[in-house]
């Protein structure tokens, strides 16, 4: 069996964009909740 076109469809550019959006899903939460309460805090 030949995976050529599946492996080369599946390039780095791909994979590192993929690990950038798990990352920014993680981070996201965390930094909206800092961003929300800085923004508070200059309105107190």
């Amino acid at each position: 069996m030949d995976f050529t076109g599946v492996t080369g469809a599946i390039d780095a550019t791909a994979i590192v964009a993929a690990i950038t959006a798990i990352a920014a899903i993680k981070i996201l939460p965390g930094v909206a909740k800092w961003g929300y309460n800085k923004v508070i805090g200059w309105f107190r």
